[in-house]
């Protein structure tokens, strides 16, 4: 009986054992997703909308998750919701949609039940959609440039992320629970201006708005040092803006200095809601979002 009973003990601390090593993996175990990103820096995540599986952007400047309506046509079990909702690009051309619910959608293992998300008749070419923040508002997440993988953080590994990591404070503009955008304070020249962090913008795409080219020193009819390009929207072949490049010194983030840029290539445009709009691959190798907690870590 003591040899059973020893037994018996040995097999329970043997299980909790395992139980304790497996519930700490569990803890650490990230989410890994394959990205692609390609030659103009644009992430490109596979998407599932109720089963079907689409090309989509990963675009945290995206605001709402759009889904074309080539690829809406193939996908079952999307109802439209009563309701619309009225957005503006960031050259504020408006933008009236209609919103539709989805049974879910997933990202690899993670999936977001009853998501809502637009439909664009627009050709984006292989192009299926934009996803957006909204469906990661609640999962803190790594953007490893390097190693071109989307990765789904647990408490326990975004706090060992944190660690060696430089932190920046985010703040975020959520629109009535429907669309959500991400944006950092930024030191440039004499300026501090606020920035949307746009994944979808491309390689080193820097657009601020024109009126602070007088403070910044450049004149818009300078010839010699400025450019002036025309562009026109591709939603509304009426709509065209007027661009002005001009090469600016350096930029860096109002919370970490040493993470900067500089002999950009600055995209002042008139009528840009908003200060500036950057992409985010000169940012660093790793980004980690937690959105919830209004931070970037940045290694």
């Amino acid at each position: 009986m003591k040899a059973l009973s020893t037994y018996n003990y040995k097999h329970v601390m043997y299980l909790l054992l395992l139980l304790i090593c497996s519930l700490t993996l569990s803890a650490t175990a990230q989410t890994i997703i394959p990205i692609q990103i390609s030659k103009q820096g644009h992430l490109f995540v596979k998407v599932k909308v109720n089963g079907t599986e689409g090309n989509f952007i990963f675009d945290t400047g995206g605001g709402l998750t759009v889904l074309t309506k080539k690829f809406a046509d193939k996908v079952k079990g999307i109802s439209k919701q009563d309701g619309g909702f009225t957005g503006h690009r960031a050259n504020g051309e408006r933008l009236d949609l209609d919103l539709y619910t989805a049974k879910e959608l997933s990202v690899g293992s993670f999936i977001e039940q009853q998501p809502t998300v637009s439909i664009l008749d627009a050709d984006f070419g292989e192009i299926d959609g934009l996803i957006s923040l909204m469906t990661f508002k609640n999962q803190p997440f790594t953007i490893d440039l390097e190693h071109q993988q989307l990765i789904l953080e647990t408490i326990k590994s975004m706090s060992i992320r944190k660690q060696s990591a430089k932190t920046i404070a985010l703040q975020l503009h959520a629109d009535r629970d429907k669309s959500l955008d991400v944006f950092a304070y930024i030191k440039l020249d004499t300026l501090t201006l606020q920035f949307m962090l746009d994944s979808g913008a491309g390689n080193d795409v820097f657009r601020i708005h024109s009126k602070y080219m007088v403070a910044l020193g450049i004149d818009k009819n300078d010839t010699t040092s400025v450019q002036t390009v025309y562009h026109k929207s591709e939603t509304n072949a009426n709509l065209q803006s007027a661009i002005y490049k001009a090469i600016l010194r350096e930029l860096h983030f109002k919370d970490a200095s040493s993470v900067s840029k500089t002999k950009i290539t600055g995209r002042f445009e008139d009528g840009l809601i908003y200060d500036g709009i950057m992409s985010i691959n000169w940012i660093g190798k790793q980004l980690s979002f937690d959105l919830g907690k209004k931070k970037l870590y940045v290694k």
